[in-house]
């Protein structure tokens, strides 16, 4: 247990939490690992666990309709935390993640975790705190990437953003 503690400690998502927080996330934490091509989650089913990637490459996205090949929204590596659907109803994962790399993961299991949160104020608090600091950051680079589409596609406001039906 003192292990998974220490590695719970030096991942850059719970920075900053106390001692007794970091030893109640650690009774529901379990190693996991993924080989390159291995699918962490898929879109639409349970979202079980909050995973803090250790090392490696997790692509996150979704399949095209009609594609083979997956789009991809986002590379997470090492120190990133990956995945919010667990923390909010329906539970359910908004995009698919499969790894790159080899990728390891301490993965918090949803169940105890949310359970913990409720009956330790702090430790939800401060949870929530840094997965609305990891929602924000994912916002922010989303904007970034829109900005460059639109740079390179300035024709995709009028595809999005049709004019209004009724002009007032």
């Amino acid at each position: 247990m003192v292990v998974l503690e220490e590695r719970l400690e030096k991942h850059r998502f719970l920075k900053g939490l106390s001692a007794d927080n970091i030893r109640l996330l650690a009774e529901d934490a379990i190693p996991m690992a993924f080989k390159p091509g291995d699918i962490l989650f898929r879109q639409g089913k349970t979202a079980r666990h909050l995973f803090l990637i250790e090392n490696g490459i997790v692509a996150v996205g979704f399949l095209k309709k009609g594609k083979e090949c997956p789009v991809t929204v986002a590379n997470l590596g090492k120190g990133e935390n990956l995945g919010w659907s667990w923390a909010f109803p329906p539970y359910e994962w908004n995009f698919d993640a499969q790894a790159k790399t080899q990728v390891e993961t301490l993965a918090l299991e949803s169940k105890p975790v949310l359970a913990k949160m409720e009956r330790y104020p702090l430790l939800g608090y401060e949870l929530m705190k840094h997965l609305a600091c990891s929602l924000a950051k994912s916002l922010e680079a989303t904007g970034h990437q829109w900005i460059q589409i639109h740079h390179k596609l300035p024709e995709i406001d009028r595809l999005i953003f049709p004019e209004p039906m009724i002009q007032p």
